[in-house]
């Protein structure tokens, strides 16, 4: 009888687990891959692509990477590493917008399981917690701008790649399932120190807060010793500094971080280009950010706290409790320095999501676990089917949307019927003057770079043949003639 109570208890808690696996995979279809296999794209993934393609195809450098001929023939506005990996693609797949979207979903795949990894690290022997490593997930995937960023190819996502892959280091050098030896500790952090340094390399300043780590291990997890988490955050610093180091002892790196601190880091910190500033605003876009776990968590507490047995449920293990004020500390050191910065968007605080919710699934996984344990078998069963139906439609509706244009199908016709006009068989002219407020049209700078080659010029005298006017535009046109092609609200005109 024993052994067949446990086999149905086993049952159930795998019913339970398919239950919340296939709420995960619904939330990454619905949230993910609508917008990776659809065509637009967002304006800084489509520099970060065109960058790649350029550098695949011997155009610029990786320490002077070029966009357009027009705009950014120099690009320092963000650390290359992200653009130089993604340039191995296009080496090996060619021009294809294939290699940048699948570059995205690789990062994110990648990031959810290093997250996986760091929650088995943190759960122990703590089944419980274990079990509620889905939930964690679907509360990571629907916050804020967490997927739509590593849908548009943003620099965050290889950031978050290399953060977390740090924190997972000194996560592992600090578990007590291993013989406590100074050599293997230092080793770890040694490899966290380079993640770190390579996550500075891929988004610059903001990569840095894994070097709170291992104080902040000490103080939620009380290990290791004091002495030991003091000498590793020397240690990570150290090895952030050689790297930094040796890169600043070649010109050409030098020269990239020369560029980018006086271009865009000592801008925007200086405010003189941010947009949505520090203060009560980040903290207003911090709080929308993590609206929606916020509100998962509470939703589940409220009905815990009204039904039977949840006053049990919410007696959480001491060892549980200190892994998420650990994951919350590192969320709190990911996004506190965002707080004091005149620019910030709401996918600034992306690092800082994955601890956050892993935090509010820890405070409200046990209320959840117990109801879903406290269903019938039946209802379990109904749930189940619900979902996985509800799963098959949602792979449906990803494979009706592969190939569309998306949100910007009329800037890639307009760009498509443009590159049409000034392309032939034998010659194409790769760049074309604006007048007015065009100039200022991103995205279609975006996409004319990213699918022709074509830049987008302020008009002057001896410019190219070619000029894309908008309605407001105030210059002298007489030279030119209305080609007849339709790319309203703009006119392309020939000279």
């Amino acid at each position: 009888m024993e052994v067949k109570d446990a086999a149905l208890r086993i049952a159930r808690a795998n019913r339970v687990g398919t239950i919340l696996w296939l709420l995960v995979a619904i939330a990454v279809c619905l949230k993910v891959m609508p917008d990776i296999v659809r065509q637009s794209f967002f304006f800084d993934g489509l520099i970060y692509a065109s960058i790649a393609r350029n550098l695949a195809e011997g155009i610029g450098t990786v320490w002077e990477p070029q966009f357009s001929k027009a705009l950014f023939p120099v690009f320092a506005e963000h650390p290359p590493l992200m653009m130089w990996l993604q340039s191995l693609l296009f080496r090996v797949f060619g021009d294809t917008i294939v290699v940048e979207k699948c570059f995205s979903l690789a990062t994110f795949g990648i990031s959810l399981c290093i997250m996986a990894l760091i929650w088995d690290r943190l759960s122990g022997r703590n089944s419980a917690m274990r079990r509620s490593l889905p939930l964690a997930l679907v509360l990571t995937v629907v916050a804020g701008r967490f997927s739509w960023a590593f849908a548009n190819g943003m620099l965050e996502n290889l950031l978050i790649v290399f953060t977390s892959l740090a924190v997972l280091l000194v996560v592992v050098a600090y578990d007590d399932r291993h013989s406590v030896s100074a050599i293997r500790r230092m080793s770890f952090v040694a490899l966290a120190g380079l993640a770190t340094a390579l996550a500075l390399m891929a988004k610059g300043p903001v990569g840095l807060f894994p070097l709170a780590t291992p104080g902040l291990y000490w103080l939620c997890l009380q290990r290791p010793r004091i002495a030991d988490a003091i000498v590793d955050s020397v240690l990570l610093i150290a090895v952030v500094a050689v790297v930094f180091c040796l890169l600043w002892s070649f010109e050409g790196p030098r020269g990239t971080i020369e560029r980018y601190v006086s271009i865009q880091l000592l801008t925007s910190l200086s405010g003189e280009r941010g947009h949505a500033g520090g203060g009560l605003s980040a903290l207003r876009t911090f709080v929308r950010v993590l609206a929606y776990p916020l509100v998962a968590a509470l939703v589940i507490s409220v009905i815990g706290f009204f039904s039977r047995g949840a006053a049990s449920a919410n007696t959480g293990r001491r060892e549980a409790v200190r892994g998420a004020l650990f994951l919350a500390a590192v969320g709190c050191s990911a996004s506190l320095p965002l707080f004091v910065s005149p620019r910030v968007s709401g996918f600034y605080f992306n690092p800082s999501l994955p601890y956050f919710s892993g935090a509010l699934a820890i405070a409200c996984a046990p209320v959840l676990l117990r109801l879903l344990d406290e269903c019938s078998e039946r209802a379990l069963r109904w749930a189940q089917s619900v979902l996985a139906g509800a799963f098959v439609l949602s792979c449906l509706y990803v494979g009706m949307e592969i190939g569309r244009p998306g949100d910007d199908a009329d800037v890639i016709e307009n760009a498509g019927k443009i590159a049409t006009q000034v392309c032939d068989a034998n010659n194409c002219h790769d760049v074309i003057s604006t007048c007015g407020s065009v100039g200022q049209d991103w995205r279609l700078h975006g996409y004319l770079e990213r699918y022709y080659k074509i830049a987008l010029d302020s008009a002057s005298a001896a410019g190219p043949d070619y000029l894309l006017a908008s309605s407001n535009c105030q210059g002298d046109l007489a030279a030119y003639s209305d080609t007849g092609v339709d790319v309203s609200p703009n006119r392309l005109l020939k000279r």
